[in-house]
């Protein structure tokens, strides 16, 4: 049986917002909004050739050369999901950027590399590779570092500088761009990157809360987790449920398999997606369930449960109702308990 290829996902949060500012700009998306809505789940991912397409059918509409400036002026704090709490939560600048950095594949997971070093003149976050059409989506994502350090530090940053992939376009294209980001401007580089002075690294952030950038970093490496692709069939499948595919068809699509070939080859493995489904919600029901700041409403609630369909679900996992559960983990040993409910 054939290895499966790779499945670069997006997040559809991420999908979406571009979508909205292309929208705000003027340009054809109703056809894009509709295909995403009925793939749109909480949590949801979905392929990374959506998004080329996507691109393709913005610069095909708009060929402007600062067309990723202009929308990435509509990208505003609140819109990127996970990884923006490493921005708004961390003790400095620097620290934010390194965070961001280290989790950007939850919000596009491509073979772009996002790397934030030390460089002479401070720090430089570089955005690699810069491969068509997405490389004015590296524009979006530096506009939106620009806007981020100036929402924290209420004001323009200086000393910034930076490089684009691009060859260098015509003298008043580039001072435009100069204009947009407020600084040196670099064209004809090996790939994307913005220099960080030392200064604004250090910088404190009004907002730092440790604990909050604790508990998001541990669910961050549980859907980085997620993210890795396993060769086997069954172990894609696993994945895609967990971050929301809900149905074979879903997982088949993203998969690049028609719903009957991919029933095929889950039998093939002595499996079914159905039960594949209910084990990756067993597995994240008790994980939530051991978090007792959550009301047993929401966790059914973000299982995709009713209460009374998640009531029974316990019962059938676990042998016992989920409040009876928590409470028995909360106060018989959780590793004892925990075991117990192993499959």
């Amino acid at each position: 049986m054939p290895a499966l290829a790779p499945s670069y996902t997006v997040s559809a949060d991420f999908a979406q917002n571009l979508l909205w500012s292309a929208q705000a700009e003027g340009l054809e998306v109703a056809t894009w909004l509709q295909l995403l809505g009925s793939e749109h789940a909480r949590d949801a991912r979905v392929p990374l050739s959506m998004l080329a397409d996507i691109w393709t059918s913005l610069r095909t509409q708009d060929p402007d050369p600062l067309l990723g400036l202009r929308l990435g002026r509509h990208f505003r704090l609140g819109r990127w999901g996970m990884v923006e709490f490493f921005l708004l939560n961390a003790r400095t600048l620097g620290e934010a950027l390194q965070q961001a950095a280290g989790y950007w594949r939850l919000v596009v997971d491509s073979d772009k590399q996002v790397a934030l070093a030390p460089v002479s003149n401070g720090w430089r976050l570089t955005l690699s590779p810069s491969s068509h059409p997405l490389s004015l989506a590296h524009e979006v994502d530096l506009t939106y570092a620009v806007q981020f350090m100036r929402a924290m530090l209420g004001q323009a940053p200086e000393g910034l500088a930076i490089g684009l992939a691009t060859p260098a376009p015509a003298p008043d294209i580039q001072a435009a761009y100069r204009a947009h980001f407020g600084c040196p401007v670099a064209f004809g580089q090996a790939c994307h990157w913005l220099d960080i002075p030392p200064h604004l690294v250090a910088h404190a952030l009004p907002n730092a809360h440790p604990l909050i950038l604790q508990t998001v970093r541990a669910q961050a490496d549980l859907q980085l987790t997620m993210l890795k692709r396993p060769a086997s069939v069954s172990g894609s499948v696993t994945q895609l449920v967990e971050l929301g595919a809900s149905s074979l068809e879903r997982a088949a699509s993203q998969l690049g398999l028609s719903a009957r070939s991919l029933q095929r080859r889950l039998q093939q493995e002595g499996v079914s997606f159905a039960s594949l489904k209910d084990e990756a919600l067993r597995r994240r029901a008790q994980k939530l369930l051991q978090e007792p700041r959550l009301s047993l409403k929401e966790v059914a609630y973000f299982l995709g449960y009713e209460e009374r369909g998640f009531h029974q679900a316990c019962v059938r996992w676990f042998g016992a109702a989920p409040g009876l559960w928590r409470e028995r983990w909360l106060t018989s040993g959780h590793e004892r308990c925990a075991a117990s409910t192993a499959p």
